[in-house]
């Protein structure tokens, strides 16, 4: 699976999952993650929006308990309902098929960030961080 974790503009350390937050009857898919696990624990979210499609598929039941998954592939497809997203985990994965796409960095998670185009890398403010 190629990966499209550099076109988060995070940098090169690893992720872990720690909540998905499915909205809007399945129209709205939210991942809650941390950035640098083992440093500062940066959160962000990845926010998928006007969803017509999600497949769930549990790898190892015996870690469902766990209160974080290991972020191991992330491929971010195509909006517009073209190609879906796919999140892979050490525990689940998770095929989305959406219309756009957002990520939420820093602090403030509440407020959106600029939507992040897989064609385009989004360069990112001093304020969001």
């Amino acid at each position: 699976m190629p990966d499209d974790y550099n076109l988060l503009n995070l940098g090169g350390l690893t992720s872990l999952v720690k909540n998905v937050q499915v909205s809007l009857w399945g129209n709205e898919v939210l991942l809650e993650c941390i950035y640098d696990p083992t440093g500062d624990r940066l959160p962000y979210s990845l926010v998928f929006q006007d969803c017509r499609e999600i497949m769930w598929e549990v790898h190892d039941e015996e870690e469902v308990k766990e209160p974080l998954a290991d972020l191991m592939g992330f491929h971010l497809g195509e909006d517009a309902h073209r190609k879906p997203a796919l999140i892979h985990t050490d525990i689940f994965e998770i095929s989305i098929l959406y219309g756009r796409f957002s990520i939420q960095k820093g602090e403030n998670l509440n407020t959106e960030v600029a939507d992040l185009k897989t064609e385009v890398l989004v360069s990112q403010s001093p304020a969001v961080l």
